[in-house]
């Protein structure tokens, strides 16, 4: 009836425990909210893992389901939420849903790609709003692509100022280009905790030079202390375990 009118529907719920405000305006919107069963174990690690004050930072961040769910919870009142999605319509919604829950100057959202290399890339498009399964990466059922921003966390973070305690990595097949963008924040020992989805397209569990994440990460002092198999893909936690420099 809300889509009858030409209205979006605020939808209010509880979610790990906290209120929760989205603003729905499509069938794929309502389904990601009313799914987040299947991603509890990840995303209930997640947040036994934040620290109050931490600075989280979600890429691919969609529609912002899981920014949303970390700055509900109390750590996160002192803390901050930087949110990535580069697809436009994702985007808007994404920013729609953080100001539905009041968080103000707390949380940020940004429309670029996080990856190796400063520039453009296209951004594979399969979907509408509220889809998860855009990617850099190419897919035969992709409908389309555009031009988007790229830039690594580690540019990114100098150039705002920002160091994250926390990372969330979903991003369709690319999750080794993106750790590639990190080398600066993994030798300072930044993130303190990084959760990542694994996804069998792209690179799988590989770096752009063939290198296993795991290994690279390993490289830097990160341990893998979780992992849980995801249809195809696979959920992972890396935890920093060497001390950390300077």
């Amino acid at each position: 009836m809300h889509r009858i009118a030409g209205k979006d529907y605020e939808l209010s719920v509880e979610l790990f425990g906290e209120p929760a405000t989205f603003v729905v305006a499509s069938r794929r919107e309502l389904k990601r909210v009313s799914d987040v069963s299947y991603e509890g174990s990840f995303l209930g690690r997640i947040l036994s893992h934040l620290q109050e004050g931490d600075v989280f930072f979600d890429v691919g961040a969609n529609i912002g389901l899981v920014s949303v769910i970390v700055g509900r919870r109390p750590e996160l009142a002192s803390g901050k939420i930087f949110s990535f999605e580069p697809e436009p319509q994702n985007l808007a919604h994404l920013r729609r849903n953080l100001e539905a829950n009041g968080f103000g100057d707390r949380a940020e959202a940004h429309g670029v790609a996080l990856g190796a290399e400063t520039g453009l890339a296209s951004l594979h498009v399969r979907g509408t709003v509220g889809d998860g399964r855009h990617s850099l990466v190419a897919s035969q059922k992709a409908t389309g692509s555009i031009e988007v921003e790229v830039c690594p966390m580690s540019d990114f973070c100098q150039r705002m100022g920002a160091q994250p305690d926390v990372v969330k990595i979903d991003v369709e097949g690319a999750e080794g280009v993106v750790v590639a963008g990190m080398t600066d924040l993994l030798e300072t020992g930044r993130p303190r905790e990084l959760f990542m989805e694994i996804h069998n397209k792209g690179g799988e569990d590989k770096m752009p030079d063939g290198q296993v994440i795991d290994d690279h990460l390993a490289g830097f002092g990160y341990a893998l202390v979780w992992k849980e198999r995801r249809g195809h893909g696979e959920h992972r936690h890396f935890q920093r375990t060497a001390p950390e420099s300077g």
